[in-house]
């Protein structure tokens, strides 16, 4: 009997095998990029642009429009809701600090 044959085939499903449990495994994940990957994210409004009421904050150390119900001001650390379907921009929330 041939056992290199037997041997190699065995290896090959084993790798196989681990790449799909490592494939499964990582659908299942979080997102942490885009839109989805910013939910629950805080960062700083950098300016008031005024078009559409929009602002530009920084999270991540990237810059995204943002816009909220609330008013809000240059450095003021707000809080990422979710996003707009039909716009590229966040929806976001002021955070409230405890003891400021």
């Amino acid at each position: 009997m041939n056992y290199t044959l037997l041997l190699t085939a065995a290896t090959l499903l084993a790798i196989f095998v681990f790449l799909v449990i490592v494939g499964l495994s990582a659908q299942k994940r979080p997102r942490l990029t885009g839109y989805d990957g910013m939910t629950g994210e805080t960062g700083v409004v950098k300016r008031h642009v005024g078009f559409r009421g929009r602002h530009v904050m920084e999270v991540r150390g990237e810059l995204w429009w943002c816009r909220s119900a609330a008013q809000l001001s240059p450095g003021q650390e707000v809080r990422v809701l979710t996003h707009d379907p039909d716009d590229p921009v966040l929806i976001v929330e002021p955070v409230n600090r405890k003891g400021s």
